[in-house]
């Protein structure tokens, strides 16, 4: 088969353009993809003083397979910000379309609150992070080494009743199940209107110091206005500082929906016992791109256009063939 010079010069022009598309400039590249999907907290009490902390992370990674796989954890105390505790552990490498969890181990004071940070990292380098908060970890104690202040049970009873006014005598009934006497408390008594939501009479109670492994009893009187529904709120206070909480609703209204007698209808959940937080992470960020190197959509799905710098190419490959077409 007889070619022209310009027509072979044009033949070996397109093979070195197919091999120029084919190992370089439209190469897929196909990259890692980890995020933290969520993380769990467990906790195992190691004595009366310390706790550890089981930091539950679950890695995906929707990429290729990823390089070493590290997650870190620390315990920040809440009320001083100083770091109580620093663990780092390897996950290895974590394949495409792959979850792993992996555990680190946090050993901290059971008496503190504390924000949990975990990181992420991939072969030394971070990825992303996030934080929970935990608290109340002493409350996990069958029989807490000090004091442990909890509202077993509040009463409402009706004791006068004028043209105007009511009289409700609030009675709350406190224990401490640890093994240590308690500091002076307090305890704040509010009476809230429920359909207004304001305070319609308050009063504080001096309770003194509970002593271990008992249940005190104490009472204050009210008057508020007759004929409507009120809602109890009971704070007790250690040192000027809220530990635990109780709420009782009753209604007396005519037009009450709820019982026509005092009754306790809700309660809110002791501030001492252990919350969990959702664990936080921060918003994703796109990173730039290039106009001269082959971009990736989502999950790593080649976009099917060149970049500039072949466009470029091209363009060079067409001129050397006119200019030799020309000579000829």
């Amino acid at each position: 088969m007889n070619l022209s010079p310009t027509v072979k010069t044009m033949l070996v022009m397109a093979l070195v353009l197919a091999s120029v598309l084919a190992g370089g400039c439209l190469r897929e590249y196909d990259t890692t993809s980890l995020q933290i999907k969520d993380v769990d907290i467990s906790a195992d009490i190691i004595d009366d003083d310390i706790v550890q902390l089981d930091i539950i992370s679950y890695v995906s990674n929707s990429g290729k397979t990823s390089g070493e796989v590290e997650i870190q954890a620390k315990a920040y105390n809440l009320a001083t910000s100083l770091l109580m505790a620093d663990e780092k552990i390897s996950m290895g490498r974590i394949g495409k379309d792959k979850t792993q969890n992996g555990t680190v181990e946090l050993q901290v004071p059971i008496t503190g609150n504390y924000r949990i940070e975990v990181t992420l990292y991939e072969d030394g380098g971070q990825v992303t992070s996030g934080t929970t908060t935990i608290s109340g970890l002493e409350s996990l104690l069958s029989s807490p080494k000090h004091s442990y202040i909890q509202i077993r049970d509040v009463d409402a009873a009706m004791t006068t009743r004028g043209d105007t006014t009511t009289t409700l005598k609030v009675t709350t009934f406190l224990d401490n199940y640890g093994r240590s006497d308690s500091a002076p408390l307090t305890a704040l008594v509010k009476l809230r209107d429920a359909k207004s939501n304001l305070i319609g009479q308050s009063g504080n109670i001096n309770v003194g110091v509970v002593k271990a492994d008992t249940t005190v009893v104490k009472d204050i009187e009210l008057e508020v206005a007759k004929d409507r529904d009120y809602r109890v709120e009971i704070m007790i206070f250690e040192n000027d500082r809220i530990i635990t909480e109780y709420g009782v609703s009753f209604f007396m209204a005519p037009d009450s929906q709820g019982d026509e007698d005092v009754v306790k209808k809700t309660r809110s959940v002791s501030t001492t016992e252990t919350i969990t937080t959702e664990f936080v992470l921060p918003e994703p960020t796109r990173e730039p791109y290039y106009d001269d190197v082959y971009r990736t959509g989502e999950y790593g799905a080649p976009m099917k256009e060149p970049g500039f710098g072949v466009w470029m190419g091209i363009a060079g490959l067409l001129a050397v063939a006119l200019l030799l077409r020309k000579r000829k």
